[in-house]
């Protein structure tokens, strides 16, 4: 089919010549002749490679094989059933009308479509992907987005910060649970900034290009927020600021910084030094401050706290494999990747928590206050003469000059230190040394 369109335009083209050397031919009409050979030649297609058809992976006879041999959790990173409850969750919006793919195959059946996500989320190669899917490369991106769509925009995986009295109280008493000795039961939640590697991008869609590269890490990349709970699952995720960006100024720049100062007085939520300490937002002591032995002390208690994020963004790397290579695909779609690696984070931890049968931790309601450790850093919220509360937060909030300061923050080192709680030595030289001075 090809040579003969070559030839009917080799043959326009003799006519064209014929033209040229008659007298009787105007000038109008020489114009049409030429354009129109000049369009014929334009509509000639490139030469399209021909259609490879190749068989789909029977789903079946894949998850069997490799249930046999013992390595299928590794492949989905979950177990068999943990993957067809998440299918339930997004089957609606993977699914594929056959009659109108059979044209052009057979159709990409959901478990497809979420395989294919979660392996190259692991850190495969698309190429082996669509070997053993046998699907094409378009099609492999094509329900790729889908499938990450589909998981971002899920109710059942959706984040959720804390908004409501009891669930403040509850993940307080999480954190509670793994303080040594009760030392700290205010904590809410605790966060840390993560820097989210990507490919240069490129100077049309972002402007500036130097605004994505941290000094500290020497790459490009996207300043991500996040808070965790006392499991390591994340509460609040978001791709922020671009990577140069410090996190005191990132957490201004998303939603989560009027999440944190929205908490009641009492609650707050633990960061590094890297954050401005204020009357929510509990941060760590930092240069001279922590050499005071009490607020030594207390950077200890809550780094058990704090490390719990650090531990968060660990395991979600180490387990999803995208995150230890920059992220190549379009700017505008690394926030949507980011979202749904996430969510499966927290997915795969539930479902380890409910395979061990691990809730968290209830207080006794009869239990005493001094028992509980029930929180009692400030007073209630005081009545005005009809009995509405007043407004306490003016109180708390310092001046401009006095920035860093935290009043909540100096209650939770003086419960530490009445608690009499200290550092643990550092090696045994110290310990040698404390035992001989009490000799």
């Amino acid at each position: 089919m090809f040579q003969d369109e070559i030839l009917r335009f080799v043959v326009l083209l003799e006519a064209v010549a014929d033209a040229l050397f008659s007298a009787e031919v105007d000038d109008e009409l020489l114009l049409h002749l030429f354009l129109l050979s000049f369009g014929c030649l334009l509509y000639f297609p490139e030469k399209r490679n021909p259609s490879v058809f190749q068989q789909r992976c029977c789903w079946e006879s894949y998850t069997e094989l490799h249930m046999r041999r013992g390595t299928l959790d590794r492949r989905l990173r979950m177990s068999k059933e943990s993957f067809d409850q998440l299918l339930e969750y997004i089957k609606d919006d993977l699914a594929v009308d056959e009659l109108m793919a059979r044209p052009r195959g057979v159709a990409i059946i959901p478990e497809l479509c979420l395989f294919c996500t979660l392996r190259y989320l692991s850190g495969a190669s698309y190429l082996d992907v669509c070997d053993i899917t046998g699907i094409s490369k378009s099609s492999f991106y094509r329900v790729l987005w889908k499938t990450i769509t589909a998981i971002v925009k899920c109710k059942q995986l959706e984040l959720k910060f804390p908004s409501t009295r009891n669930e403040y109280k509850a993940a307080a008493v999480g954190f509670r649970s793994i303080s040594e000795k009760n030392a700290i039961v205010n904590c809410v939640g605790v966060v840390d900034g993560y820097l989210l590697r990507i490919r240069v991008p490129a100077k049309s869609v972002v402007g500036n290009q130097q605004c994505y590269f941290s000094g500290h890490y020497q790459c490009h990349g996207i300043n991500v927020q996040a808070v965790a709970d006392h499991h390591s699952r994340f509460l609040y995720f978001a791709c922020a600021a671009p990577g140069v960006t410090a996190d005191r100024d990132a957490i201004t720049q998303c939603s989560l910084h009027g999440l944190v100062e929205g908490l009641p007085l009492g609650f707050c939520i633990i960061g590094d030094p890297a954050y401005e300490a204020t009357e929510r937002m509990v941060t760590m002591f930092s240069h001279t401050d922590r050499l005071i032995t009490d607020n030594d002390n207390f950077n200890f208690y809550a780094s058990q706290l704090r490390i719990r994020v650090e531990m968060a963004f660990g395991m979600m790397q180490a387990k999803w494999g995208v995150l230890q290579r920059p992220i190549t695909c379009n700017i505008a779609n690394v926030s949507w990747m980011a979202q749904a690696i996430a969510r499966l984070h927290n997915y795969v931890i539930n479902e380890r928590l409910k395979k061990n049968n691990k809730t968290d931790p209830v207080l006794p309601q009869e239990a005493p206050v001094a028992e509980t450790g029930r929180i009692s850093y400030l007073p209630s919220a005081p009545l005005d003469e009809n009995g509405d509360p007043v407004d306490i937060d003016p109180m708390f909030t310092m001046p401009s000059e006095f920035g860093g300061h935290s009043i909540i923050r100096m209650r939770m080192v003086d419960r530490v230190k009445k608690k009499q709680l200290k550092r643990p030595p550092k090696n045994k030289i110290i310990r040698k040394r404390k035992l001989a001075e009490t000799i």
